[in-house]
């Protein structure tokens, strides 16, 4: 006869460990449903987008190459205002002086094309002056198209007036080069050249700026006719502006 051993249960109030593994031991991340959070990577540029960055681009580069011309006409206006008010200020002071026993200037003087020089430097110089506060200043009229038509309009008028005073003083100054009885600022006082300190009344001076006058009106046709290519193509940027979705009155973008 054969005897098993009988355990005898364990106290009442005594819990048992079971040795059965608990749930808690096994991952469930299998049976997890994983949610999907949006992606936050930016999405790509469109060929659009590049195309509108390219075209604000090139607003900026034209809004401050035309504050640049601006800004150099204004400057060879004050020049040519400079050299032709000082070249009358010499003739005023010259015209009746009394230490010369022969009179020193013609008895007919030609004040025309240092007038036209004086008067072409003036409106420059304002024109200038409007354009850079209109596109400076915090004002309505920095709306692109309103400042593609205020350039447009005064480029033109500036390339016009330069051209013309140019012919106009040339034309003139060459009608008196040879007359002994009347002559141009210009005309008569350069006749003095290679004399030196000999020549009468600031003789050299005057000549010296009435010529520097010129060739600085001159130089401006240039800078003008730069600025009537600025102009369209300032219209060419907000046609392009306004077909890529913007609406071509915005304002400039200023960095």
């Amino acid at each position: 006869m054969s005897f098993q051993r009988f355990e005898s249960p364990p106290p009442s109030g005594q819990r048992t460990e079971s040795k059965r593994p608990h749930l808690s031991v096994f991952r469930f991340t299998s049976f997890q449903s994983t949610r999907r959070t949006p992606s936050q990577t930016p999405p790509a540029y469109s060929p659009n987008d590049v195309l509108a960055s390219k075209n604000q681009s090139r607003a900026r580069l034209v809004h401050w190459l035309r504050i640049a011309t601006s800004t150099v006409t204004f400057v060879a206006s004050i020049i040519i205002i400079a050299c032709t008010a000082r070249a009358l200020q010499s003739y005023n002071t010259t015209r009746d002086n009394a230490d010369w026993v022969l009179p020193l200037w013609p008895a007919s003087v030609d004040l025309r094309p240092t007038h036209s020089l004086l008067a072409c430097g003036v409106l420059i110089a304002v024109t200038s002056i409007f354009y850079i506060i209109a596109a400076l200043a915090p004002t309505p009229l920095r709306a692109m198209r309103t400042l593609n038509l205020i350039f447009t309009i005064l480029a033109f008028l500036s390339t016009f007036l330069t051209i013309f005073t140019t012919a106009f003083a040339a034309t003139i100054n060459s009608r008196h080069s040879d007359s002994t009885q009347a002559g141009t600022l210009a005309s008569w006082t350069c006749r003095w050249q290679g004399f030196g300190s000999s020549a009468p009344g600031h003789f050299s001076e005057i000549c010296a700026e009435s010529k520097a006058a010129l060739d600085v009106v001159i130089l401006m046709i240039v800078i003008e006719v730069f600025s009537v290519l600025l102009a369209g193509w300032g219209w060419w940027v907000a046609a392009k502006l306004k077909k890529a979705g913007g609406d071509g009155k915005g304002e400039v973008i200023v960095v």
